[in-house]
């Protein structure tokens, strides 16, 4: 039923981060666009009526986390941080739990190869635990130890 519904700015920002994290195995996300994707997207979560951005939520999820996890550099991370928090807090925050779950699995198993990777996972661990301190703080000394090692 929902097929027949534009989408808002929001779904656009999304598909166009899908489709972005979707082509980075072949090349790798171009960070301009990335910045300026991520930019419109920060402040459209904002204008999104809580209802469309639940629609959306878990593919905006996705798709922010592969971006932090792929190594995109700092800037980029440190926005993907900011909206996976936002889109958390705006939409359904339930999300919060396997979202930072996810990334402490990333951080302990065996992909901490690559710097920039686990930088990516460490910066959205962090800026999840600014947001939802208390909620999620059980997991804070575990991630501490794991990326310390």
């Amino acid at each position: 039923a929902t097929d027949n519904v534009p989408l808002s700015r929001f779904g656009v920002l999304v598909a166009q981060l899908e489709s972005i994290v979707a082509s980075a195995s072949q090349k790798n996300p171009d960070p301009l666009l990335c910045f300026e994707i991520l930019s419109d997207l920060i402040s459209s979560i904002d204008e999104e009526p809580k209802e469309s951005l639940l629609v959306t939520q878990r593919k905006c999820e996705d798709a922010l986390y592969s971006l932090v996890t792929l190594g995109a550099r700092r800037p980029v991370r440190h926005l993907a941080s900011v909206a996976l928090a936002k889109i958390i807090l705006n939409g359904d925050s339930i999300s919060i739990y396997s979202r930072a779950s996810s990334l402490q699995g990333f951080l302990s198993d065996g992909k901490r190869s690559d710097p920039q990777r686990v930088a990516g996972a460490a910066q959205c661990l962090g800026e999840l635990y600014r947001h939802f301190g208390r909620k999620i703080t059980s997991g804070l000394f575990e991630t501490t130890v794991i990326v310390t090692k």
